[in-house]
C-alpha cells in the first residue's frame, strides 16, 4: 500500500545537478552557477495515521530551501546510526529525522562542519532503532536568518539479528571518476536508468532506501581527488538523485590520491566507521550488515605501478585485515567481502595488478578455507566488467567497473599485445559500461547471486542481464569416474576422461596430476579457462567489435567444447600447466614496477615455480572433481595413472652422494667443498647415508679468498646426441639441500653445454637455493634438454653470509635423463 507520504515525496522529488566552481584548491567557498538556487522547501507531512496517545507534530515548513554545493548523502550507516553529509555555504544546518509517514518527535542534530572552509557538513544521527526507514529534513538558516527547509529525504537503518531480516541487496560500482568529456552522462544515465528506474522507483525514492542497503565504490571515485570541483560535480552532481537514500560505501583509488597525497578531500567527503587502524584515519575500515562483512582496503600504498608501495603500510594493513578476519570468525560472519581498487590479476590490464592486492585476496580465501564462509572481493582500476571464482573456495572475483571511466580498447592492437591475459580465474570479462547487483540470503542456507547489467552510454540505458552467477554451500555428489588416459600412452597423444552421473548440473572440471600415488609430492592444476562450459574472452583486436561506447564484444573461447575430456599434449603446447592453475602470476607481474616484493604467500617464494613435463618411461597419477553451478565440488574420482613408453638412464653423476668420503669426480670452482659427517658437524647428519658436501670451515683447510665455496661436475651427454636434438629427450636432476641457520645462502644450478663448451639458454637455468635451517629440502630441476646439448654441468655451493663456516649442505644428488 502506498502511503500518502510517498505520494508527496514523488511529487516533491527534484533532481539536482551539483557542481563546485572549477577550483583545485580546498578554500574554494564559492558553489557552481550550475547548482540551482533552492532546493523544494520542505512542507507539512499528511495529517494521517498520526501516532497513538502522541501530539501530532508538523514536519518543519519553510518557502525555501538550503542552497546545497554538494546534496545530501548518506555515510557510515549501522543498526542504530547513519550519518548525513552535505555541502552548502548556508549557516547552522541541522538534520531533523523520525521514522517514515509518522507524526512523531524528531530526533534534532546540529550538523559539525569537517572541511577547513567550513562548507562540508556532519550529522550523526545515534539511538535510531534497527530496520526502520526514516524521514529526515535538512534545516538551515539563510542570510535574512529565516529557515530554510528541504523536502524530505528517507534512508534506513541496518537490521539487528532480532529483526528476522533474510535478504540485503548491494550495489557494486568502480571507476566513477570522469576522464573523458563524452561519457559525462554514463553515471548519472546509470542511476536514472539503472537504479531509479530497475532497482527502484524514482516516482517514490524512499524504496531506493527499502531496496538497496549500499551503494559501493571500489576507489577511483573521482578524475582527480584534490580538485575539488571534480567532487562536486563528477561524482555528487551525477549521484544525487540517489544519495539522500542510500548510503556509499567507497575506497580510494589510485585518482583519489592525485593532487591529494594524504587523501584530503577524500576523508573530508567520505566518513566510513572508525573501525580501522590507529594513525590511518578512514583509509580503512568494515562495516557488519548482518552475519556479512563489508572491508574497506586502501591498495594505492601496497600498490607499484599506479601506486606508493610502503611495506610497512602492507604490514599494518595485512596484520589489521587478519584481526578483521579472526572477529568475523568469532562473529560467525556467512559472508565476508574486502573492497579495494588495484586487482590482484586483471585479464584486461595487466599493469593494473598488485602482489599486495593478491596478498589481501589470500587471506580471504584462506578464511573462507577455514570457516566455510563465502567470501570476495570487488575491485576496479581496470575499466572492464571481469567475474571469475577461486579454485578451492567459494571466493567471487569481481572487476565492478566501469561507472564512467573509459572502457578498455579491446580493439586496439597493442593494447591486446601487451595489457592483456586470459586467466584461468575468471570465467567472463566484457569491456562496456554498467553495474552489478549482488544479493545476499541469510540463515540456514546462505546464498550469494551476483548479477550484472550492461549500459550507461546514451542510447545503451536497458541494463540487460549479461551474467549471473550463485554461491551456495552445500555438497556436490555427482562424483566423476574415469572413463580414458588409463594405462601405457604414447606422449603424442594423452587425453584424460571423466563421466558423470548429471552432466547437466557441471560447471567446470578441475583436474589434478603428480608423479606421487598419494598426490605428495608436486601437484599440477588444470582448471579454469579449458575446463568450463563459458570462457568469455576476446578475439584478435582486427576481430573484434562494437566501440568505446557501447562496449566490446566479447566471445566465448569454450563454445561447443566437451569438458570432460582434457586433451593434455594440445594444452601443454598452449600454456604452461604449474601448482595452482594461475597462482604463480599472483607472485609474478608482467612489469618490473609490479613486482614490488617476494611475498611469503608464494609457495616458491625466490625460487621458480615448477612445471609439468611430461617425461618418458614415468607414471603420472591424476584425478578430477567437478563443480556444479552454485560453486560446490564434488569429492576427488579415485586416483588413475598412465604410463609413458620410454627409457629412464641411471644416475649420470659420480659421487652425488659424497659416500667416497671426499669430492672425487668434481672440480673445485672456488673456496672449498667439502665432504663432512655428523660429528664434523654439531650432530647434524646426512640426508642419507654417512656423508654429505658443505662449503668451507668444519675442521678443514680455509681458503683465503672470501665467501663463496663451489664445486662443479660436467657429465658427458654426447651418446644421447640424436634423441635430444630431435627435441625428445628430458632431465631429472635432484639434490638435498639445507643450512645450519638460514643465515648462508647455497646456489645449486644445472646448465646445458654444446660441443664447443658454450651454454645453452633453457628453461631450468636460474639457480635455485634454499633457507631451510637444518632440515634437508629436495631441490628439482626438470625439463626437456635443449637441442645441440652435448653436456650437462651441475654447480653447487654458496656464500657464507655469517659466522665462520659456510654452512651450505648438499646429498643426494641425482641427474637422470628421459627419452
Amino acid at each position: 500500500m502506498i502511503h500518502s507520504r510517498s505520494i508527496f515525496m514523488a511529487f516533491t522529488l527534484l533532481a539536482v545537478l551539483l557542481t563546485g566552481c572549477g577550483a583545485d584548491d580546498n578554500s574554494d567557498k564559492n558553489p557552481s552557477p550550475d547548482v540551482p538556487d533552492t532546493e523544494d522547501p520542505g512542507k507539512p507531512t499528511d495529517p494521517t495515521d498520526p501516532s497513538p496517545g502522541l501530539p501530532d507534530v508538523a514536519a518543519p515548513v519553510s518557502a525555501t530551501a538550503p542552497d546545497f554545493i554538494v546534496r545530501p548523502y548518506l555515510q557510515s550507516p549501522g543498526t542504530d546510526t547513519m550519518s548525513v553529509m552535505f555541502e552548502t555555504q548556508d549557516s547552522a544546518p541541522q538534520v531533523w529525522a523520525r521514522p517514515f509517514g509518522t507524526k512523531s518527535e524528531f530526533l534534532k542534530v546540529t550538523a559539525t562542519a569537517v572541511s577547513a572552509d567550513g562548507l562540508v557538513y556532519r550529522a550523526p544521527l545515534t539511538g535510531l532503532t534497527s530496520n526502520t526507514l526514516y524521514e529526515y529534513y535538512v534545516l538551515s538558516a539563510n542570510d535574512a536568518d529565516t529557515q530554510n527547509v528541504t523536502q524530505a529525504f528517507a534512508f534506513k537503518t541496518w537490521p539487528a539479528t532480532t529483526d528476522n531480516v533474510s535478504e540485503a541487496r548491494f550495489i557494486a560500482l568502480s571507476d566513477t571518476q570522469l576522464d573523458t568529456a563524452s561519457n559525462e552522462e554514463v553515471l548519472r544515465n546509470v542511476v536514472k536508468d539503472g537504479f531509479m528506474t530497475i532497482e527502484c522507483n524514482a516516482a517514490q525514492p524512499e524504496t531506493c532506501a527499502e531496496n538497496i542497503a549500499g551503494i559501493t565504490v571500489s576507489g577511483d571515485v573521482v578524475q582527480t581527488g584534490g580538485n575539488r570541483d571534480n567532487w562536486r560535480s563528477q561524482f555528487f552532481g551525477r549521484m544525487a538523485d540517489i544519495t539522500p537514500y542510500v548510503p556509499l560505501i567507497t575506497v580510494p583509488g589510485n585518482h583519489d590520491y592525485y593532487s591529494n597525497a594524504e587523501l584530503e578531500l577524500y576523508r573530508t567527503y567520505m566518513s566510513p566507521p572508525d573501525t580501522g587502524s590507529v594513525g590511518y584515519d578512514k583509509r580503512w575500515y568494515y562495516l557488519d550488515y548482518l552475519n556479512l562483512r563489508l572491508i574497506g582496503l586502501d591498495s594505492y600504498p601496497i600498490s607499484g605501478a599506479h601506486g606508493s608501495f610502503n611495506i610497512e603500510t602492507l604490514a599494518v594493513q595485512r596484520q589489521w585485515l587478519r584481526e578483521t578476519l579472526k572477529d568475523a570468525e568469532l562473529n560467525s560472519s556467512q559472508f565476508v567481502m574486502g573492497m579495494f581498487h588495484h586487482g590482484c590479476l586483471s585479464e584486461m590490464w595487466n599493469v593494473g595488478e598488485s602482489i599486495g592486492s593478491c596478498e589481501l585476496v589470500t587471506e580471504l580465501e584462506q578464511f573462507s578455507q577455514h570457516t566455510g564462509a563465502v567470501t570476495g572481493h570487488l575491485f576496479g582500476h581496470t575499466h572492464a566488467y571481469s567475474r571469475g571464482q577461486s579454485m578451492n573456495v567459494p571466493h567471487l572475483w569481481l572487476n565492478a567497473a566501469s561507472a564512467s571511466g573509459y572502457i578498455e580498447p579491446l580493439n586496439d592492437e597493442e593494447h591486446q599485445k601487451n595489457q592483456l591475459r586470459d586467466y584461468d580465474t575468471f570465467e567472463i570479462s566484457r569491456s562496456e559500461f554498467g553495474y552489478s547487483v549482488l544479493t545476499y540470503q541469510f540463515g540456514s542456507e546462505p546464498t550469494l547471486t551476483l548479477v550484472r547489467r550492461k549500459g550507461g552510454f546514451d542510447g545503451d540505458t536497458g541494463f540487460a542481464i549479461i551474467d549471473q552467477v550463485v554461491f551456495q554451500p552445500g555438497v556436490e555428489s555427482n562424483v566423476p569416474h574415469a572413463v580414458s588416459g588409463t594405462g601405457d600412452a604414447d606422449r603424442s597423444a594423452i587425453t584424460l576422461g571423466i563421466q558423470v552421473a548429471l552432466p547437466e548440473n557441471v560447471h567446470e572440471v578441475q583436474w589434478q596430476l603428480s608423479e606421487s600415488a598419494d598426490f605428495s609430492a608436486t601437484v599440477f592444476d588444470v582448471w579454469g579457462n579449458h575446463t568450463r562450459h563459458t570462457n568469455l574472452y576476446y578475439a584478435e583486436a582486427a576481430a573484434v567489435t562494437g566501440d568505446k561506447s557501447f562496449g566490446f564484444d566479447a566471445i566465448n573461447t569454450q563454445q561447443d567444447a566437451d569438458i570432460f575430456q582434457l586433451d593434455l599434449i594440445a594444452l601443454m603446447e598452449e600454456q604452461t600447466v604449474r601448482p595452482g592453475a594461475d597462482q604463480y602470476f599472483r607472485w609474478h607481474k608482467r612489469f618490473s614496477s609490479q613486482n614490488t616484493h617476494t611475498s611469503s604467500y608464494d609457495d616458491y617464494a625466490g625460487q621458480p615455480w615448477p612445471s609439468l613435463s611430461l617425461k618418458p618411461g614415468s607414471t603420472y597419477y591424476w584425478r578430477a572433481r567437478v563443480r556444479n553451478n552454485e560453486m560446490n565440488w564434488s569429492e576427488w574420482s579415485d586416483n588413475n595413472q598412465f604410463r609413458l613408453n620410454g627409457t629412464r638412464t641411471d644416475n649420470l653423476l659420480v659421487n652425488g652422494d659424497a659416500e667416497t668420503g671426499d669430492t672425487r669426480s668434481w672440480m673445485l670452482d672456488a673456496g672449498l667443498i667439502s665432504a663432512i659427517t655428523a660429528s664434523d658437524n654439531g650432530g647434524f647428519a646426512a640426508a642419507d647415508g654417512n656423508y654429505y658436501f658443505a662449503g668451507r670451515g668444519f675442521g678443514h683447510s680455509t681458503s683465503a679468498a672470501c665467501c663463496t665455496d663451489r664445486q662443479s661436475q660436467v657429465v658427458d651427454l654426447s651418446t644421447y646426441h640424436s634423441e635430444i636434438d630431435a627435441g625428445s629427450v628430458f632431465v631429472e636432476f635432484s639434490v638435498m639441500a639445507t643450512t645450519w641457520s638460514g643465515a648462508d645462502q647455497p646456489e645449486i644450478l644445472l646448465e646445458f653445454l654444446d660441443d664447443s663448451g658454450q651454454v645453452i639458454n633453457w628453461s631450468g637455468d636460474e639457480p635455485r637455493s634454499v633457507s631451510s635451517a637444518k632440515s634437508w629440502q629436495q631441490v628439482k630441476i626438470e625439463g626437456a634438454v635443449p637441442a645441440g646439448t652435448r653436456s650437462a654441468r651441475v654447480s653447487i655451493g654458496g656464500e657464507r653470509k655469517a659466522g665462520s663456516d659456510n654452512d651450505v649442505y648438499f646429498d643426494n644428488l641425482s641427474l637422470n635423463l628421459l627419452y
